[in-house]
């Protein structure tokens, strides 16, 4: 007996001191190193340093994705590699992942797991991570012959009701994305090439036709508030209703409080930057310094300080996206931009007190013929840098007097008399128009103005014109501010503009009207409006214009002889 304990004694010592000298030997081979036994799918790390583990490991999965995993469904196959469906390989996680089996803070539990690795106890999968968006859009590709997605319930403008109508949804096929997902996972884990059955299954929409309604209501109400203005100081750019349908879009979107998706209304952001694009090279400029050099009574150089602008696009589609969708009262959108100031003001190139823009005269010459076009340029260059001293009565056949060929003026029609006959000088009146419009939002007292004999389109609104026909009819207004004003013109597209610039006093313009007083069949009608002008709160001044036009069947063409 005492032989038989005697040689188990012996033999527990010799596999105890075995054992030590194991977990010693072990010990020492798997410092900072991936412990003996561990793979990492096909990849055996056991024994070697982070580097080097990481090497071998990007190596097998190099080999791995240049090879094909071919996805089956019934007569269609795809052989595709994995980086192309959005696989990627977290080397540095795995080999981490790998390593803290046997290195963790307990001696007693690495010894345990550096036994367990020993005798292959431990087969780690590789971490990755799968590009969703790559997968989702390869995925469409490669099984466009075959899937029929659902159509989502959906809304489109209809031109002849002038509203949104339902496009109805449908049910549709398509692969099994989550159980192709789960078996390339498989394949992944093992560094397997095995091929893959598909799976079609039925896809539902996930928005149906009656959880199109608030949508659809909310989409009419934004169209319903249309125009909307986009606004950068004095500046303004009409967004319109046919801008608005082109923008306006419909995506699934979670009910309030629920996980049930319903039809959302948004705004194409990459639409709205399109049209903040093309608008934004009338905004992005540099500051303008002032310049102004006079000799006698004229501007020779004049060039209005201007501040700069710089359009912040994504603040402004997002200004843009919370107005507009808010369905907020206000139908006034603010362009985010930053501003840069002159560094030298009109103020302080002159000491004629001609320092800011006091009054605006526009109207637009659309539809006028080439003749027409070159007479309206050549007046409005005329007066343009003229200057009127205070309390001074600028006359406008004063400065455009002559009106033939050697002045530079072409034929157009013009009223005279009981008929519209071609004249040297024709189109004048559009600048008289306008300066005439440019003085009473400047506040000046008009001393003399008549309007035409009837309705003419080119100086819509109607009643807020002034004719001009030199000697007989002028125009005359005078400058009842404190300091000189200066007169601009200049032409964009087919308007035309007269600035007057000089000192604020402060006082505040009103027009009123033009108001049609009466219309008749024939084309005839009278008009009026009013010039109030207030200071300090207190009305001093008050010019009542009326208009009596006659039907322009009066005055007939005349046609040229033969």
């Amino acid at each position: 007996m005492k032989k038989i304990y005697r040689k188990i004694i012996i033999g527990l010592l010799i596999i105890t001191t075995g054992l030590i000298y194991l977990i010693l030997i072990l010990q020492i081979v798997n410092n900072e190193k991936i412990a003996f036994g561990i793979k990492i799918a096909d990849a055996n790390l056991g024994g070697q340093n982070i580097t080097k583990s990481k090497n071998i490991l990007k190596e097998q999965w190099n080999n791995f994705n240049e090879q094909n995993i071919t996805l089956l469904y019934q007569e269609y196959n795809w052989p595709v590699k994995l980086p192309d469906l959005g696989f990627e390989l977290k080397t540095q996680e795995t080999i981490d992942k790998a390593y803290k089996i046997t290195h963790q803070a307990n001696i007693i539990i690495n010894i345990k797991e550096q036994l367990f690795a020993l005798f292959g106890l431990y087969q780690t999968e590789p971490i990755y991570e799968i590009n969703s968006k790559k997968f989702e859009e390869k995925t469409i590709e490669l099984f466009k012959n075959i899937e029929k997605p659902a159509q989502n319930a959906s809304l489109i403008f209809n031109e002849e009701l002038n509203s949104f109508s339902i496009q109805h949804s449908t049910k549709g096929t398509t692969i099994d994305r989550e159980k192709l997902l789960n078996k390339l996972s498989e394949n992944v884990s093992s560094f397997s090439l095995q091929s893959i059955n598909l799976e079609l299954i039925i896809d539902n929409p996930s928005v149906i036709n009656n959880e199109t309604n608030l949508a659809n209501e909310k989409a009419q109400k934004i169209l319903s508030k249309q125009p909307y203005q986009l606004i950068l100081e004095d500046r303004t750019w009409t967004i319109n209703k046919e801008t608005l349908i082109d923008w306006i879009e419909f995506k699934p979107e979670n009910e309030i409080n629920s996980d049930n998706q319903i039809l959302g209304v948004f705004l194409n952001e990459d639409k709205i930057k399109e049209y903040l694009l093309k608008i934004s090279y009338e905004i992005n400029k540099p500051a303008t310094d002032a310049q102004l050099k006079t000799s006698s009574s004229t501007a020779i150089l004049f060039i209005p300080d201007k501040p700069g602008f710089e359009i912040k696009t994504e603040k402004t589609i997002e200004q843009i996206n919370n107005d507009i969708l808010a369905l907020e009262p206000n139908k006034i959108i603010n362009i985010i931009a930053d501003k840069s100031l002159p560094k030298i003001t009109l103020g302080e190139t002159n000491d004629l007190g001609i320092n800011v823009l006091i009054g605006q005269g526009v109207s637009n010459f659309y539809g006028s013929s080439k003749n027409r076009i070159h007479n309206i340029k050549t007046g409005a260059a005329t007066l343009n840098g003229i200057i009127i001293k205070p309390n001074e009565e600028f006359s406008f056949n004063y400065f455009i007097n002559e009106t033939g060929p050697e002045q530079g003026y072409l034929q157009e029609l013009v009223i005279k008399k009981d008929k519209t006959i071609l004249e040297y000088g024709g189109g004048l009146c559009q600048v008289s128009t306008t300066i005439f419009r440019a003085a009473i939002k400047a506040g000046l007292e008009i001393t003399q103005r008549r309007p035409h004999a009837f309705p003419v389109g080119y100086y819509n609104p109607q009643g807020f014109d002034a004719t001009v026909y030199s000697p007989w009819t002028d125009l005359r207004f005078i400058n009842n501010t404190p300091n000189h004003i200066l007169v601009q013109s200049f032409v964009s597209g087919y308007q035309l503009f007269f600035n007057f610039y000089g000192t604020n006093d402060g006082r505040k313009i009103i027009v009123k009207g033009p108001y049609v007083l009466e219309k008749k069949e024939d084309g005839s009608m009278k008009t009026v409006f009013t010039q109030e002008i207030y200071q300090k709160g207190e009305l001093i001044s008050k010019q009542e214009f009326y208009s009596d036009y006659k039907s322009p069947d009066l005055f007939p063409i005349e046609k040229e002889e033969e």
